[in-house]
């Protein structure tokens, strides 16, 4: 007994300590770092795939719908316009094996910002502290502009994403000179060009970091140099070339550098800035984006990583050359800023390594109360609450017209005449299939006299007018005082989110006696808002 009692604890003792060992590699104690990362990247990624379909297509994205569900992909990129062609194409082939919602739609665009989000962490983790990097990615995961852009039917989300993508390329070659990595980058370019216009500002960027950084592969970067030139050449001269379109260049005027003089380009240059950190940090962001900025370009310089500054600021001077030859707009009015999403993750980075070095300084130097201050003042100024808000369900391009779309389906008459305005042209024939002949399209959005036939029989004529996009209702009422006269009154008005459909009748004939009812909202989007209703 005795024996058999000392063989089983020495069992239980190998047992115990063999496990131990186990435990102990396997060390499943979570850190803090670990925790952080869980956190970040869970909300990040449901901020990014909740009500992916359930925005209405606003102005932009209905006409990149339109040309994805065209019949070929030469049609498609015949109706595409500006939309970089592989972005189209891969668009295009979605919608045809798995149909043309906005979801499926915008799903290319989700892929892009969980992959940027993926990609920032290791990439951030070659260029900065710990901290730094994990402040960074927290901005980059919670950004509402990073995080509506995954959700809009439009390139710019995959501008960042391979903006990320070849920064993190350049970073483990210059850590681990390998063969494959060489080619990695240069495949990663040349399909990047295809889906990013912007790319062109940051494959040079990339270049100079390894002509400079492995000076005994210049030959190798040479010839990579070579092979993305090449590429953009076969781009511009099939698809870019096609796509430079003079009216955009107009609208852009704005947004091209004033050189009539020192005092005149330096006013242009601040007024972009202004408009740059407050899109990108939320108005009035230059407040607190600015400093921010100038403080991690500091502390990056005096730890010697300049290489994230080179990545941040590189293609931006690049992007104002580009603007000097009136051939990018920098910085732009109008939501213009969207075409610089792709330097969007490297001003998070700088920025998040501003604000820890501000933190960390205050902290050493036990000045304690004010780093909780300013701690404090800035959580108060991102508001969580309305963050969360904003990120879950975007207010940004907003245009509630499928309900209304709807209602005029229901509430058309043969004899009826319909006027969509400019700006609702492509959401209108997405959401109306076969409108018919009834229809006149908007030529521009100050059109005037309008000319409609008129009705026949004794059934009173009416003429609907749709419009989304548009700054005010009054103002869509003086458009529509303009282009239809005095012969017309307005029968009925309702309204929903930069989205109204109106009712008008001839002047002498019998007005509806009931005013329409406000359509259902959408069982997955937001309830009518309060000042939803019908006029009589």
């Amino acid at each position: 007994m005795i024996q058999e009692n000392l063989v089983s604890s020495s069992l239980l003792s190998v047992v115990s300590q063999t496990l131990r060992g186990l435990w102990s590699k396997i060390n499943l104690r979570p850190s803090w770092t670990g925790v952080a990362l869980v956190l970040i990247f869970g909300l990040g990624v449901l901020f990014r795939v909740y009500g992916l379909g359930d925005r209405d297509l606003w102005t932009d994205e209905a006409w990149v719908a339109l040309a994805a569900l065209k019949d070929t992909p030469a049609a498609a990129l015949a109706a595409g316009e500006s939309t970089p062609p592989l972005y189209l194409l891969t668009v295009w082939a979605l919608a045809q094996a798995f149909g043309g919602s906005e979801a499926v739609l915008r799903s290319l665009s989700l892929v892009f910002g969980l992959g940027t989000l993926v990609l920032f962490w290791p990439l951030a983790r070659r260029l900065t502290p710990l901290p730094a990097s994990l402040m960074g990615l927290a901005m980059v995961a919670f950004s509402p502009i990073t995080v509506y852009f995954a959700k809009e039917l439009k390139q710019y989300s995959g501008d960042a994403f391979f903006a990320v993508l070849i920064f993190f390329l350049v970073e483990r070659l210059r850590q681990r000179d390998r063969g494959w990595a060489w080619a990695a980058l240069g495949i990663a370019g040349i399909l990047g060009l295809g889906f990013s216009h912007a790319l062109v500002f940051t494959l040079p960027v990339a270049l100079a970091a390894l002509w400079f950084g492995l000076p005994a592969r210049r030959l190798q970067a040479a010839l990579l140099g070579g092979v993305w030139a090449a590429a953009f050449a076969a781009y511009f001269l099939v698809f870019f070339r096609g796509q430079v379109d003079p009216k955009l260049l107009a609208y852009w005027a704005q947004d091209f550098p004033d050189f009539s003089g020192p005092g005149a380009f330096l006013w242009w240059l601040g007024a972009a800035f202004r408009r740059y950190f407050d899109y990108f940090f939320d108005y009035p962001g230059i407040y607190w984006g600015l400093p921010l900025g100038a403080a991690g370009i500091l502390a990056l310089a005096r730890r010697g990583s300049s290489r994230a500054l080179f990545y941040w600021l590189g293609p931006i001077l690049l992007t104002l050359a580009a603007a000097a030859l009136h051939r990018y707009p920098f910085m732009g009015h109008y939501n213009g800023n969207r075409l610089m999403l792709f330097s969007a993750p490297l001003l998070y980075l700088v920025a998040a390594a501003g604000l820890v070095s501000i933190l960390g300084w205050l902290w050493e130097k036990r000045y304690r109360v004010p780093a909780l201050l300013l701690a404090g003042l800035l959580l108060l100024v991102i508001d969580p609450v309305g963050l969360i808000e904003e990120n879950l369900d975007p207010a940004h391009n907003r245009e509630e017209i499928q309900p209304l779309v709807d209602q005029l389906k229901e509430r058309l008459r043969p004899q009826d005449r319909v006027y969509v305005y400019y700006f609702a042209v492509s959401p209108f024939k997405y959401y109306f299939q076969n409108p018919g002949e009834r229809i006149h399209w908007g030529k521009s959005c100050g059109e005037t006299e309008l000319e409609v036939p008129a009705g026949r029989g004794r059934q009173s004529q009416r003429l609907w007018l749709i419009a989304s996009h548009f700054p005010s209702l009054e103002g869509i009422r003086k458009f529509s005082r303009g282009l239809l006269g005095p012969q017309w009154r307005e029968a009925a008005c309702l309204s929903r989110t930069s989205a109204a459909l109106f009712c008008f009748e001839r002047q002498g004939t019998q007005f509806a006696k009931k005013t329409m009812s406000p359509p259902k909202p959408p069982g997955s989007g937001p309830p009518t808002p309060p000042d939803d209703k019908a006029y009589r």
